[in-house]
């Protein structure tokens, strides 16, 4: 997608150029096509090139299904036919150019307009190529697919290893109202989904202002630790009915179940998103917006990069936010050693910031990053291969408005990408193009596989690593 970025420049230079040196440049072009002998080298000099680029692009798998690739494409085609013009047909050339000339402004502020349309095209979209309805359930080329969950946005591992505890995602502002969403558990053997069962406890975990009088829960981010007294502790980042961060204790009497032992309310001020919890009970979480966000303003971050949120730390008596983590949409959350890991999912970036001198240590771009899992040496996060306008503009009943009720099961270009952890390098890139998942949010490795959440999915999917 950097290209994208990179063509997004080039015509707005491009535009500016023929809005202001229009006539200047029109009369050098005249000038030079006016000379035999120059006309020939500087029609060699592009089209050479240019023939040389598009050879380049359509050796190039379904070249035609990204944007980058078909601006190339075109690109290469324009010089390569405005070499063969300089060469073969300068009295045409002449005609035209002295044509343009006479319009004077007229035809450079056409120009103009058409360069920043194109340059908000490349800004803005990405991957134009088919996609599927994948509401079948069938397992894909490389993917395993198991249609037994709602949105499982974020998964982790029991202690035996045997279930992962799943975050069936509710939702969140600006794209839908949350709602309530459950904790679950997926057993390994049998692929199946199975309830975890949750009894309401005393408040001895969190912060005593917090209660909670039912069990309704709208989970998004989830993480365990074994507390200093050797018991388990889940934390989960929750929207519904309030915003806040609640606390469980992870036990098993035969089966897994959890015990909820207190909350944190989160100030109005504040939006998160997902949680690493301490040992002590502490816990850092990332702020990703204001919470009365509107669709516009999100997509204008998405767009410009700017930051919008932080990392917080909440010391077991007060919520504190860490400065030096600014970023757009600060997302998924890790901590090792004194090393903090954050994706930022609207500035695209995986940074990791060194607590103890307080600022940041290594960076990696990356689209649109979500959850982190850390596994040994090793950080997993998911990457969406497109632009947020490409899923408006593809599958149905998803919209700038938000994400309708009946949406379409739809398969977008996604990546798990696999870095380490002393410096953020790549180790490993899986890339999955018209195959049976999108809008994954968590990847985590198990048993020589890798399995797959979404946000706004009915499945898990797995792949062989």
């Amino acid at each position: 997608m950097a290209l994208n970025y990179f063509f997004t420049v080039i015509f707005l230079i491009m535009g500016l150029s023929v809005l202001l040196f229009g006539k200047v440049m029109y009369s050098y072009f005249l000038k030079i096509v006016s000379d035999n002998d120059l006309s020939k080298k500087v029609g060699l000099a592009l089209g050479i090139p240019g023939l040389a680029l598009l050879l380049f692009i359509l050796n190039i798998d379904n070249w035609y299904y990204r944007v980058w690739s078909i601006v190339s494409f075109l690109f290469g085609l324009g010089f390569f036919l405005r070499g063969l013009f300089f060469i073969f047909f300068r009295r045409f050339l002449v005609i035209s150019l002295e044509k343009i000339i006479s319009y004077g402004n007229v035809f450079n502020v056409f120009a103009f307009l058409i360069c920043v349309c194109l340059s908000i095209l490349t800004l803005s979209r990405d991957y134009v190529g088919p996609i599927e309805d994948i509401s079948d359930c069938s397992n894909g080329s490389r993917l395993e697919v198991y249609c037994v969950l709602s949105n499982p946005e974020d998964i982790l591992k029991t202690p035996d290893e045997n279930y992962f505890i799943v975050s069936e995602f509710g939702g969140i502002k600006p794209y839908e109202e949350p709602k309530q969403g459950n904790l679950a558990l997926f057993n390994l053997k049998t692929k199946e989904r199975e309830n975890l069962d949750i009894k309401l406890g005393l408040n001895v975990w969190g912060d005593p202002r917090c209660q909670r009088k039912d069990k309704r829960f709208g989970p998004h981010g989830i993480d365990l630790n074994k507390r200093y007294d050797g018991s388990y502790q889940l934390a989960v980042v929750n929207h519904f009915p309030e915003e806040s961060v609640e606390f469980f204790e992870l036990v098993f009497d035969g089966k897994w179940s959890l015990v909820w032992k207190g909350c944190v309310s989160i100030p109005e001020k504040y939006y998160i998103n997902d949680i690493t919890i301490e040992s002590s009970g502490a816990f850092f979480t990332t702020h990703m917006y204001p919470r009365n966000i509107s669709m516009n303003e999100w997509l204008s971050a998405s767009i410009f990069k700017y930051p919008t949120g932080v990392v917080l730390f909440w010391n077991k008596f007060k919520l504190e936010e860490l400065s030096f983590t600014d970023g757009g949409q600060p997302n998924g959350i890790a901590k090792k050693d004194n090393m903090l890991f954050v994706a930022n999912n609207l500035s695209d970036t995986v940074k990791a910031y060194d607590l103890i001198q307080k600022k940041e240590a290594f960076s990696f771009n990356i689209n649109s990053p979500d959850n982190l899992i850390i596994d040994k040496d090793s950080i997993w996060v998911t990457s969406l291969d497109h632009e947020t306008l490409d899923v408006t503009a593809k599958c149905p009943g998803y919209t700038i408005k938000g994400i309708e009720e009946n949406h379409m099961i739809c398969s977008l270009p996604f990546k798990v990408i696999e870095l380490s952890t002393k410096d953020l390098k790549p180790i490993n890139i899986y890339t999955f193009n018209r195959n049976k998942a999108a809008f994954p949010t968590v990847a985590l490795p198990y048993d020589g596989s890798v399995w797959v959440g979404s946000f706004s999915l009915d499945r898990l999917v797995s792949f062989k690593n």
